[in-house]
């Protein structure tokens, strides 16, 4: 349904239906109704005619179809307003089959994954499969890509004219805009893509993670404030009393406050009215003192030393209008578990935030940032209301649980009980989609670390990659430590080898190649071509023989995930459309995705957070240092430096 033209086109039927002139379409019946503009939860009937909403809280409406309500809470559909779908692995349909039947109405996705394999092709190819679908999907410009150019090299480089031809498709607003130095700096290409959004009246996404003013704040407390800080920490832990997180989140925040925040202020002045999902911890406090809206995503949860202070964050706001949920990136097994939004709306509430305010986050404050940023659409959509969109959820029991009963969406029942009750259509893949890894010949050879010639024995002084302890943020440091040499290759025990590999036909060199230290990898080797944001092909081992059997197995599946032992492949998911998702049931890639954490505990690796080695040791966009397809990224001096010192 094009809501705009839907709801001109049922204008004067609306208005009849509205004055109880006629029958309407369907009824809720009995059911709690939750204002998410005041809070109140009102008994009374709901009345939908034609798609949208008629009538609230009628006397004997006369309708075709009656809904029973008893017992129930009548919610607004969840606004997804930041996602990555390509993270769940699988198309749009699949992705809609779990959460649509969960009572998300509406997403907003962004699919940077696919846009940095296949450029504007992989945009087209996420909005072919978007349609006929029981939700709204509308999928954004993807504006990065690659996310740090000079630093790595992608399958697309997108520019302004790319941009239009996406708005030109259907886009209605522009993705994650994470090359903020260059944004900041007024970077010619980044400044032409901002441009275009603001020419042509659509919002600017922001991502603006602040961990590392976060670790400097903390640096530079008093022992007396980390002393309250830690008090307040260990207090909240032992005791299990939440407001003792008070004292180390205001402790933070004042120190926050302190430090220069003329890199945010230009950020703001450049997109403009904008929304940040990169938000763990006190920081968050920070961005709203500067005027910057909030998401809060899924990987909140990622981080369980900042949630509590991030939770205290927000309920200590007088006003929450500011603040929205989305999902960001849900692994497939996540997604089928959990249910997408309601599963981070559940997860928020388990945390302390009320109930109330969290559907609110989820519904109304999303919709009225979008619609006041230039999304026309959104106007009609985040609450129960007359003249709104009919996009509804029946919650039953507690609101606490969000149980889902009932979802309609544009006024059709489309779910039962988690569960969708018509098929949906078949995905569409082009050819082009499962031809996207282009390597050249991979062998152990690929892997062996070989010293420089001048340093054929005894030690060489290398840069490597070195993680943080606990409780630190997880950027890697970039230190430089003498590496034993013996016949021209270095003596890697200790250490974990990782590789990059262009897997775009693009390999002017010999792969990139480094060490990192402080790695749980205690044994076996890992593979992907998921590896953000370039996702070129990206293997981290102990040995030579496993990387070499992880690597080859992912080009033989023509993109994936793999993890070897020994001369054994342990798990492995199959991704052949553009190296990130895969055509299968979202249930049997869940499986596949279970099994994969599971391999990576056997190999010493967190399951709980699988994607993080995929992430923060290749992405040049955030904190750290890391191996691209074009060498070693010191992120302090920002440029490539030499692995040998």
């Amino acid at each position: 349904m094009d809501l705009i033209k839907s709801r001109i086109d049922t204008y004067e039927e609306s208005l009849k239906a509205a004055r109880g002139e006629i029958p309407i379409d369907t009824v809720i019946q009995g059911a709690s109704v939750l204002n998410v503009l005041t809070g109140d939860l009102l008994e009374g009937d709901v009345g939908i005619h034609k798609g949208f909403i008629v009538s609230l809280f009628a006397k004997k409406t006369q309708a075709h179809q009656r809904i029973d309500g008893g017992g129930k809470t009548v919610i607004p559909s969840f606004i997804d307003p930041h996602v990555h779908i390509e993270s769940s692995m699988v198309l749009p349909t699949g992705y809609a089959e779990i959460v649509a039947a969960n009572g998300t109405g509406t997403i907003f996705a962004d699919p940077h994954e696919i846009v940095n394999v296949m450029g504007v092709a992989g945009f087209s190819l996420m909005l072919k499969n978007s349609k006929g679908l029981p939700l709204r999907m509308f999928f954004d410009a993807s504006t990065c890509v690659p996310s740090k150019r000079g630093a790595e090299t992608s399958g697309a480089d997108i520019r302004s004219s790319d941009i239009r031809k996406m708005i030109e498709q259907g886009s209605k607003k522009l993705g994650e805009l994470m090359s903020i130095e260059e944004i900041i700096s007024g970077d010619p290409i980044m400044t032409e893509i901002v441009k275009t959004g603001w020419m042509l009246g659509i919002p600017r996404d922001a991502h603006f993670p602040m961990a590392n003013l976060l670790g400097e704040a903390f640096g530079s407390l008093s022992f007396t404030q980390k002393l309250g800080v830690y008090s307040g920490f260990i207090g909240a832990k032992l005791l299990r009393l939440k407001r003792f997180n008070a004292l180390p989140s205001k402790i933070l925040v004042n120190k926050l406050r302190e430090l220069d925040h003329r890199a945010l202020d230009a950020y703001i002045v450049a997109l403009g009215l904008t929304a940040d999902h990169e938000n763990y911890g006190p920081e968050l406090q920070v961005k709203l003192d500067h005027g910057m809206r909030l998401m809060l995503s899924s990987h909140i949860f990622s981080i369980p030393e900042m949630l509590p202070l991030l939770v205290t964050s927000v309920n200590k706001s007088r006003y929450k209008d500011s603040i929205g949920i989305c999902t960001d990136d849900i692994w497939p097994d996540e997604l089928v578990k959990k249910g997408g939004m309601v599963g981070v709306v559940r997860g928020i509430v388990g945390q302390g935030v009320d109930p109330i305010d969290a559907v609110r986050f989820a519904t109304l404050n999303n919709a009225q940032r979008l619609a006041q940023a230039g999304v026309r659409e959104a106007a009609l959509m985040g609450a129960v209301a007359p003249g709104l969109v009919a996009d509804l959820v029946l919650v039953s029991g507690s609101l606490k649980k969000f149980k889902i009963d009932t979802v309609i969406h544009e006024g059709t029942v489309v779910a039962k009980n988690g569960k969708l009750l018509s098929s949906l259509p078949e995905s569409v893949i082009p050819q082009n989609s499962q031809n996207t890894v282009k390597v050249s010949e991979i062998s152990e050879e690929t892997f062996v670390m070989r010293a420089p010639q001048s340093a054929q024995s005894g030690a060489v002084l290398t840069r490597i990659l070195s993680l943080p302890p606990s409780p630190a943020m997880p950027f890697p440091e970039l230190l430089e430590e003498e590496v034993p040499v013996k016949e021209g290759v270095l003596e890697t025990q200790g250490y974990t080898i990782i590789t990059v590999i262009n897997r775009y036909g693009k390999q002017e060199k010999s792969p990139s190649k480094g060490l990192i230290k402080g790695f749980p990898l205690r044994e076996g080797a890992v593979a992907s071509t998921v590896a953000h944001d370039s996702h070129n092909l990206i293997v981290m081992g102990t040995t030579v023989s496993e990387m070499s059997l992880a690597a080859n197995r992912v080009v033989e599946m023509k993109g994936g995930m793999v993890a070897t032992k020994g001369e054994e492949i342990i798990a492995s998911i199959a991704l052949p459309v553009g190296g990130l998702m895969s055509a299968a049931h979202v249930e049997e890639i869940s499986k596949s995705a279970e099994e994969f954490r599971h391999a990576l505990e056997i190999l010493g690796l967190d399951p709980k957070n699988p994607m993080f080695p995929f992430a923060i040791f290749s992405l040049p966009a955030v904190p750290g240092a890391k191996v691209t397809d074009l060498g070693l990224w010191d992120d302090e001096k920002k440029k490539l430096v030499p692995l040998f010192v």
